[in-house]
């Protein structure tokens, strides 16, 4: 096949590159052994691969275009097999144990005992209601319901008025004759139910 001079001008920079076929790279090199301005349109792209090879690449986008260039050339190759799956099994195998595990603890757990745990929304039983002296600390509060042995179960109201509940029952005396003895700390104590 027999091209034209503007076909061969085209393809100058691939016979640079090495891009081409034996027989295209042929016809060039005959175009360029009779033609004086072609051999130097050659020497010109060759000059300039050779300074643009020689450059560090530096930008993301010549990262990437070199990248493109090298994927370009690998078209024709063979793909790469698939990595082999000697280690899949281990990874399968870690994984069982961990799901083993897991249901052992959850079966070994048993069901939560629902007598600890108050649902959400649902209103807490109060046995007594205090407000508290307007100069009390927090500090203060905490450690005389701590000592008394009951918690927070609602409040402040607007009038500042807080539920509490006893955390054992049977010391349920003993928990209201403790916040009775620190007049400095509760303003006022009542039974939730009066």
């Amino acid at each position: 096949m027999t091209r034209t001079r503007d076909e061969i001008e085209l393809d100058l920079a691939f016979a640079v590159n090495g891009t081409l076929s034996a027989q295209e790279q042929a016809e060039i090199d005959a175009w360029l052994a009779r033609d004086d301005l072609l051999r130097a349109e050659h020497a010109a792209l060759a000059e300039i691969r050779q300074e643009m090879q020689a450059e560090e690449i530096r930008s993301p986008g010549d990262f990437g275009l070199a990248r493109l260039l090298r994927e370009v050339g690998r078209e024709g190759a063979v793909p790469a097999a698939p990595p082999a799956s000697g280690r899949t099994w281990m990874w399968q195998a870690a994984a069982a144990v961990a799901l083993a595990a897991l249901l052992a603890q959850t079966l070994l757990q048993g069901t939560p005992d629902r007598a600890a745990y108050d649902l959400a929304g649902a209103a807490p039983t109060a046995e007594l209601t205090v407000s508290f002296i307007p100069g009390a600390t927090e500090e203060q509060i905490r450690t005389l319901l701590v000592n008394a042995g009951v918690e927070i179960v609602a409040g402040p109201s607007a009038l500042g008025f807080y539920d509490l509940t006893v955390l054992d029952p049977d010391q349920r005396a003993a928990a209201t004759d403790t916040l009775r003895a620190a007049p400095d700390i509760i303003e006022s104590i009542e039974n939730a139910s009066d």
